[in-house]
């Protein structure tokens, strides 16, 4: 092994020749290239999720909470001028359409009386009884693809109430097909062991492979923590040094991570290249074995770091999230923000006086005239 930059570690043949390394060697490296790259994955998690939180705070939430404030006071204008005198029956007509428009895409109608009041004059329909029959759709719909009855006590006021009914079935579902999944490998695990059983020799063999490897591990353990206990350093600024790297010791021997171990080898001088490229071909198979198991673990971290970020963010399980695409959306999040302040703003001043309003209301005719066609022609490529 040598260090390559850092305190990365590679294998290279144990032939001054050059001979090509042997299998396990190569699995080795392989399998250190690995962990490095996974390694970089968390250590960009750590590095994102403060940034995100900040930028989130500090620019996403204020810009949102603005787009609502303006939105909302845009609705209430509209309205009050949605009776003018001066407005012709289509103007009114499409004065309606353009506040409806307006309250479909307001986050929370429900909670606000007024916005209430204003969609139910310009709908068709009652809010709240347009919610409930919403709702009960939703509810048929779920308890067809479940396969069983939601029960009669959910508030049909509120998706919200319906939604979370769903996620706990959800959730027994999953649980259900998770156990039966995992009978079925135990089931499957069980008969390939059967067919192959290891006889007492084989398994004699591995044990002292095992206890051998723990007792290296543990050597190097003791090795390690002779050379960094902090007492025995009388420097104040090298025992900080040595009590935190004693630390990470700990942590890497408790989790078995043999290349930290490694690495801080080499950091010390304790092993050369010429002492570890010397290691024996059982030997490294044990230690490729503990590699593979730190592999698994790092992914175990990677997946609960992103499961974590896109809880907390309300994003979808289904998509992929990672630190670099997560800020990369974030801020197209926040432009598209600053956007529609800047559209709402300018849209606030066309509603001061009757004539930039009766302006605005011919482009909107014109434009749902537009999305009218576009749509019927999608209708009609469709069938």
């Amino acid at each position: 092994m040598s260090a390559t930059t850092g305190n990365s570690i590679s294998l290279s043949s144990r032939h001054a020749s050059g001979a090509a390394l042997t299998k396990e060697q190569q699995t080795f490296n392989l399998l250190i290239e690995q962990i490095s790259k996974r390694r970089e994955q968390l250590a960009a998690w750590s590095l994102l999720v403060p940034q995100y939180q900040k930028a989130y705070a500090e620019e996403l939430v204020p810009l949102q909470s603005r787009v609502d404030r303006l939105s909302r006071e845009l609705i209430v204008k509209l309205d009050e001028h949605a009776s003018h005198e001066k407005l012709s029956a289509s103007e009114r007509q499409t004065m309606s359409k353009l506040l409806l428009g307006l309250l479909e895409n307001f986050p929370d109608i429900g909670g606000d009386d007024a916005l209430k009041r204003i969609f139910n004059r310009h709908a068709s329909t009652d809010y709240d009884e347009e919610i409930a029959l919403g709702v009960a759709d939703m509810k048929a719909d779920l308890e067809q693809m479940f396969g069983e009855s939601f029960g009669d006590d959910i508030d049909m006021r509120s998706s919200e109430a319906l939604l979370k009914r769903a996620r706990e079935k959800m959730a027994v579902h999953q649980a259900r097909e998770a156990a039966k999944e995992q009978a079925r490998e135990e089931r499957k695990a069980a008969r390939a062991k059967n067919k192959k059983r290891p006889d007492a020799t084989t398994l004699g063999h591995q044990e002292k492979l095992r206890a051998e490897l723990t007792q290296s591990l543990r050597d190097i353990y003791r090795k390690l923590a002779s050379a960094l206990h902090p007492d025995r350093e009388a420097d104040p600024q090298r025992r900080q040094h040595k009590t935190e790297l004693m630390q990470s010791l700990n942590q890497a021997y408790a989790k078995q991570d043999l290349l930290h171990m490694l690495e801080l080898q080499m950091q010390l001088q304790q092993i050369d290249q010429h002492a570890l490229n010397d290691i024996g071909t059982e030997r490294l198979e044990q230690y490729n074995r503990l590699l593979q198991e730190q592999i698994a673990e790092l992914d175990r971290e990677i997946a609960q770091e992103e499961t974590q970020f896109a809880r907390s963010y309300g994003i979808s399980p289904a998509r992929r999230v990672t630190p670099g695409t997560a800020l990369q959306s974030l801020e197209l999040q926040i432009r598209e923000a600053q956007r529609s302040v800047a559209a709402i703003e300018e849209n606030l001043k066309r509603v001061t006086d009757i004539k930039s309003l009766k302006n605005w209301l011919k482009e909107e005719k014109k434009r749902l005239k537009e999305l009218e066609f576009e749509w019927e022609l999608q209708l009609e490529r469709n069938y």
